[in-house]
């Protein structure tokens, strides 16, 4: 098939494959002045083409260069060095030298490490406030629609108390409710009654403004005391505690991907089946903002300040002044106690 003049440079061993072919044939490509070779082990040329008519693919990593000839001949080679010296084709090289592990790259590594810890330690607070603000209200009602769902699934019984029962709290509500003034649109504030065996007087709030109160509460506590009880956990929903929470559990990717608009298969759990609000607790700080919300609004409403302190009293003679699993994250019962006495003095 011809033969080759005495000026090319030394040749780049590889392997061919012909068109249409996976027969492969061990080859050295070979430039001339204007022209380029592929050459068998007998000498003979497989085929040939003009520099300017091959395409050289681009390097990647250590894995051969591929070479496609006109006629669709393709050339494959390792020898990556001597094809960019033959071929007068550097980039590859910039390229890979550039993938190259550098000790720069630690330090690189490092510097991202610290920029991510600043971002969660000091940017985190930023993150959460943004996500709560641009939270769409349907979406706050999804959660508290599936949180009680997986309540009244696994740990809620129907309130037995009494229908004269029920309009005596629902009247305390309305009124320490009403002492919230113009900032009570803000939610959907609504009253349930459920019966919690095992826990206790108790009460919570979710993020839309739902609040349930618990029959022992409702049997075991002065009207006074329900209704800091009530304005404490409207101080949650107002001050958006649960939101708040929310966000902070589930960090700064899904943070992100919420302001993005997607809300991905851990929203999806928490809309849908509401486990990850049964898991988390306020923080201290939130507990007794709370407190501080409660005895102003309940002061507002017309009741006895000192009622919340009366619950907390009850509390601990019920479960003494430690952590139990439902109040795991709250502050000592005599911490709360003494805030309380701070809030109320003088009125």
């Amino acid at each position: 098939m011809g033969t080759l003049p005495d000026d090319i440079g030394a040749p780049v061993r590889g392997r061919a494959y012909p068109p249409l072919s996976s027969r492969e044939i061990p080859v050295r490509l070979a430039v001339g002045a204007n022209t380029v070779w592929l050459i068998d082990e007998q000498g003979q040329i497989q085929t040939r083409c003009a520099p300017g008519e091959l395409s050289v693919e681009t390097r990647v990593g250590a894995t051969e260069r591929r070479i496609n000839f006109p006629d669709g001949t393709l050339f494959l080679t390792d020898q990556h060095a001597a094809l960019e010296h033959l071929i007068a084709d550097t980039s590859g090289s910039h390229l890979h030298h550039a993938e190259k592990f550098h000790p720069r790259l630690i330090v690189v590594t490092l510097a991202c490490l610290v920029a991510v810890w600043g971002v969660w330690k000091y940017g985190l607070a930023v993150l959460v406030a943004l996500a709560v603000w641009m939270t769409p209200p349907p979406l706050v009602t999804a959660i508290d629609a599936g949180v009680m769902q997986a309540l009244d699934q696994i740990m809620t019984e129907p309130s037995a108390l009494s229908d004269s029962d029920k309009a005596e709290v629902q009247d305390s509500f309305d009124r320490v409710l009403a002492a919230l003034g113009p900032a009570a649109e803000d939610h959907d504030y609504t009253l349930k009654f459920r019966d919690l065996p095992g826990m206790g007087p108790n009460a919570f709030a979710l993020p839309g403004g739902t609040i349930v109160v618990t029959d022992e509460l409702v049997r075991r506590v002065s009207t006074d005391a329900l209704a800091g009880v009530i304005g404490h956990e409207i101080g949650h929903v107002a001050e958006q505690h649960g939101l708040t929470q929310i966000y902070r559990s589930l960090g700064a990717f899904v943070l992100i991907g919420m302001m993005a608009g997607d809300t991905g298969p851990v929203l999806e759990q928490v809309l849908l089946e509401g486990n990850l609000i049964l898991s988390l607790s306020y923080s201290r700080q939130h507990e007794l903002a709370a407190d501080r919300f409660g005895v102003d609004l309940a002061r507002k409403a017309g009741f006895d300040p000192n009622g919340l302190s009366d619950f907390f009293d009850l509390l601990e003679q019920e479960f003494g002044d430690q952590e139990t699993d439902w109040l795991s994250t709250h502050p000592r019962f005599k911490d709360r106690q003494e805030n309380l006495k701070s809030l109320t003095q003088g009125h």
